[in-house]
């Protein structure tokens, strides 16, 4: 496997409350160079999924030159319960897309404590 998509940082929140967009951010680097000194310029892709369900990104891919890093953003609603986002990079070769690099990131439900305002009675009458 030739490493050339390296996940180098998973930006997202630790929780989120149930139906909040959660927003997750992948920074990959072309790490082409790190083989042979030169490297090239790679078509890098970016995937994630939590559970069974996949999470769309900005970008389908992108075209990234030797030792740039790009900040790949995906985004979901957040489902009532915890989820490990599992993302995945991708480098075509050619011909066919191949799996680079994994990570994954915990993001807990977080739990929502009702605020209260303060009211005031105008009036108060009796029939």
């Amino acid at each position: 496997m030739l490493l050339a998509a390296d996940i180098t940082k998973i930006d997202a929140p630790s929780s989120a409350p149930a139906g909040q967009q959660v927003i997750v951010d992948v920074s990959v680097m072309n790490v082409t160079g790190q083989i042979d000194g030169i490297g090239r310029d790679m078509y890098i892709a970016v995937t994630a999924v939590y559970d069974s369900t996949s999470i769309p990104f900005q970008f389908d891919y992108l075209l990234v030159a030797p030792f740039q890093t790009v900040i790949m953003r995906g985004w979901f609603t957040m489902p009532s319960k915890n989820v490990k986002v599992t993302v995945s990079s991708w480098y075509w070769d050619g011909s066919t897309w191949v799996l680079d690099d994994q990570a994954s990131v915990d993001i807990a439900l977080a739990e929502v404590v009702p605020t209260f305002s303060e009211f005031t009675i105008a009036s108060v009458s009796k029939a």
